[in-house]
């Protein structure tokens, strides 16, 4: 008899790449979502990808990148409550906001950071 595997979630996908610090990889899996989204979800989705994609930046050594992303990002989770799509809005929003005040910095050096990457709950 053959074993039922759970269907691909493309959503739990993109948090667990997330949180495994692939966030190059988690942007194009919610990317994909995206473009199929037309309600709601679809801003949020969108600020999630960029969060990602800011975090890529980071440990790419773009801090100006990564910056005008979280900036972008912020402005749309903050429309949403504090748990939204099973996630823990407000956690996001608030690690994102304290890695943003660290890597913003005047003088930061990039390469010098032990920055912790967020998790997604």
């Amino acid at each position: 008899m053959a074993e039922s595997r759970p269907a691909f979630d493309p959503f739990r996908e993109g948090i667990q790449l997330f949180n495994e610090e692939y966030f190059f990889e988690a942007h194009d899996v919610w990317e994909a979502l995206w473009r199929e989204e037309h309600g709601e979800a679809r801003l949020f989705l969108q600020g999630l990808i960029q969060v990602a994609a800011g975090f890529h930046h980071v440990k790419n050594g773009n801090v100006r990148g990564a910056l005008a992303l979280f900036e972008k990002a912020l402005t749309k989770l903050r429309r949403y409550p504090a748990r939204y799509m099973e996630i823990d809005s407000r956690a996001l929003i608030e690690a994102v906001e304290a890695r943003r005040a660290v890597i913003g910095r005047p003088g930061q050096d990039p390469g010098a950071m032990r920055l912790e990457f967020p998790k997604i709950l």
